[in-house]
């Protein structure tokens, strides 16, 4: 196909705009790029350095699209896919989160809430807690990295063009998202178990004391056994944090297997 200089630029143009959508899609979702204190202009001028260093080293051809609709349809596809990564690599930040909801609620915290600056929303102390040491977790293992790998291989495996949203892919979303509730408990599991049979021997006490005011007592003493509990369990819960980290690559692969072409 024979193209002025002018329809060359344009089609290069047309391709440069579908990689940096892709990538902007994913920084405005993904964990710690996608933070709320990070800019506006930053995440835009990041995305464009990283779509210039990968639009200048990868072979990357399309045929230029003279109309607007299809090529609006297109950059959709490309901003969805970004945005799919983003989020599937952002789904051990919430089970964190919501570990630490169930924490709180259980040791008494439930009103003890603060403004979290990633998602603005109220969550407790605890979950507050727990997600700064998910953040220093996945830079210190170099999450953000396979992040960045990932989105380099998903130019190898859908190529611009061709992703293809079908009802595989909802399907792996769900499934993806399924798993949250089963990470917080694995992650809160320690906390909770121990406060169980903190309850259950306060129980045990009320029916055997019934002169003690076991109301007033169990206060303070769950709150006494969580927090230690929640200090002693650390260690645990950082091993748990880089297991689910490390899955964070191959559940992108299979959301990238589902948007392939059939």
């Amino acid at each position: 196909m024979d193209l002025t200089w002018l329809d060359f630029s344009v089609a290069r143009w047309q391709v440069f705009l579908l990689v940096f959508v892709r990538i902007i899609g994913v920084i405005a979702v993904s964990p710690f790029f996608g933070h709320r204190v990070i800019i506006s202009q930053a995440k835009i001028g990041l995305g464009l350095v990283v779509a210039i260093m990968m639009f200048s080293s990868m072979p990357v051809h399309i045929d230029p699209e003279p109309n607007l609709l299809p090529y609006l349809i297109l950059a959709g596809k490309e901003l969805i896919l970004g945005m799919l990564f983003g989020y599937t690599a952002r789904l051990v930040f919430y089970a964190v989160q919501f570990a630490g909801e169930i924490i709180g609620i259980d040791i008494g915290f439930g009103v003890v809430n603060i403004i979290d600056p990633l998602s603005a929303e109220q969550i407790s102390v605890i979950g507050t807690f727990k997600n700064l040491i998910a953040i220093v977790t996945f830079l210190a293992i170099d999450g953000h990295h396979v992040i960045l790998n990932a989105l380099i291989k998903s130019f190898e495996m859908l190529p611009l063009g061709g992703v293809h949203l079908g009802a595989g892919v909802g399907q792996s979303v769900i499934d993806t998202t399924a798993q949250v509730f089963v990470m917080a408990i694995q992650m809160a599991a320690p906390v909770i178990t121990s406060l169980f049979l903190t309850s259950l021997a306060l129980g045990i006490v009320a029916r055997t004391v019934p002169q003690m005011n076991v109301f007033i007592v169990g206060f303070p003493l769950k709150i006494g056994v969580g927090v230690a509990m929640l200090m002693i369990s650390l260690p645990l819960f950082q091993v748990v944090l880089v297991k689910l980290f490390g899955d964070i690559g191959p559940n992108l692969s299979v959301l990238m297997t589902q948007m392939q072409n059939p």
